[in-house]
């Protein structure tokens, strides 16, 4: 009796390279070893350090967790899973067409799936004397440590520069560490991006009374000293003496190594549900990509942990040939500042707006309608359901205000009303 023999070729390991190691990146890396776990993983980072949580920098600056508490991903994981991590050595070109992508120390390195997960870098404040020693971003490690270098060695006031996220919750480091502190804010109100006029002025009046002087409708029109900063000029006529600067005016996604690509660029790296680039086998997810809002209907890039991380998990269950989308990048934030709590979630306006904002009290609840449905609501101090709201507006439930008025006030105190529309959500 013949015996054929099998001559089946083993199947061929997959090359997956994920250019960042941050949220997106580690979390497309775990998916694609829970789905493949032959694949060879090769990963880049522009930094010395393993995964770390920048969302969590400002506990480090204000001396409330040590460095090693902002680790995500220590140097073990990615032996355990079997993740090769060229620290310090960034992809700075990549080339479809061969499949192939150049790091900064001249490595050349094959794909067959790459994910684009290099984040975003502050936007920078160009005006005279933006080099002096003393003038900060937060973005990185090193950002953390050369400021907290600097409040070691320089007392004084310190100026906070931009009124978002990174801006406030490094005012709160300074608060917490005793520092006096001035914040110079371009618009009319503090989270401009997040908060309306009502919300700010809870945090307005709650910053006043922690002492931080406010400006606002004021530029720092320039930065004053020899090698180090030894004041600003700002928009109002005022000269602030002080030797240390914080900025936080935005951030703006990491592509310009992608320029003559072909991959598909707006500001951000635009993808489809899938995480997928125009461009076969390339991916992104983060913060250099743009997703789609279900509700304006458009791409746009959003700096939000969470959403890295799952996009993260979308994009690498594709790579490693599995079917995955992510349902919308819905607009989403959340904030704890000192104490008083804050969530804001999809559109800001609409046709019909609902609001309590009782006097005296650190509480406001705002809910958006359009269309008959929540489209979007802002929550100030008692953030309890948010968790249930935020499901009406993702899924799109069919919700009038006269469903939601009657427990507004009372914020909805196991309303009957609240958990039908809701289904077996869990209220939050």
């Amino acid at each position: 009796m013949m015996v054929k023999k099998n001559t089946t070729l083993p199947k061929q390991r997959k090359q997956y390279l994920i250019i960042g190691n941050s949220a997106a990146g580690i979390s497309a890396a775990r998916e694609i070893r829970r789905q493949d776990a032959r694949g060879r993983i090769t990963m880049f980072s522009d930094e010395p350090t393993f995964g770390y949580s920048r969302v969590m920098l400002p506990l480090y600056l204000a001396g409330k967790i040590r460095k090693s508490g902002l680790m995500i991903a220590p140097r073990e994981s990615y032996a355990r899973l079997g993740i090769q991590l060229l620290r310090g050595d960034p992809v700075e070109s990549i080339n479809p067409k061969g499949q192939r992508a150049l790091t900064r120390k001249g490595t050349h390195l094959p794909y067959d799936q790459l994910l684009v997960a290099t984040g975003s870098s502050p936007r920078t404040l160009s005006v005279p004397g933006n080099t002096l020693a003393g003038i900060h971003y937060l973005r990185k490690i090193n950002d953390a440590e050369d400021i907290r270098n600097d409040l070691s060695n320089f007392s004084g006031p310190v100026l906070i520069i931009g009124g978002g996220l990174v801006s406030v919750k490094s005012l709160e480091a300074l608060v917490h560490k005793g520092r006096k502190v001035h914040m110079v804010i371009s618009s009319d109100r503090i989270l401009s991006q997040m908060l309306d006029q009502r919300a700010s002025n809870l945090y307005r009046n709650l910053l006043q009374k922690k002492g931080v002087i406010l400006r606002f409708h004021t530029d720092v029109l320039s930065f004053e000293g020899k090698e180090r900063m030894e004041g600003a000029c700002l928009s109002d006529g005022t000269f602030l003496a002080c030797s240390l600067a914080i900025i936080g005016k935005g951030v703006k996604p990491n592509v310009a190594f992608l320029d003559g690509t072909g991959i598909g660029l707006n500001e951000g790296v635009v993808v489809d549900s899938r995480l997928a680039t125009n461009l076969p086998s390339i991916y992104a997810a983060g913060d250099v990509a743009e997703t789609l809002d279900p509700l304006k209907k458009k791409h746009q890039a959003q700096a939000i942990w969470p959403l890295a991380v799952e996009g993260g998990r979308v994009a690498g269950s594709n790579m490693a040939s599995s079917v995955s989308t992510l349902r919308g990048a819905l607009r989403m934030n959340v904030v704890d500042l000192l104490g008083l709590k804050a969530v804001s979630v999809g559109a800001e306006e609409g046709q019909e707006v609902l609001s309590y904002f009782p006097p005296g009290k650190s509480v406001y609840r705002k809910l958006v309608f359009s269309g008959g449905r929540l489209t979007g609501y802002l929550l100030v101090g008692d953030i309890r359901c948010a968790g249930v709201l935020t499901f009406l507006v993702k899924n799109g439930t069919p919700v009038s205000p006269a469903d939601l008025e009657e427990g507004l006030e009372r914020w909805f105190s196991f309303s009957p009303k609240l958990r039908s529309l809701a289904g077996q959500v869990k209220l939050s």
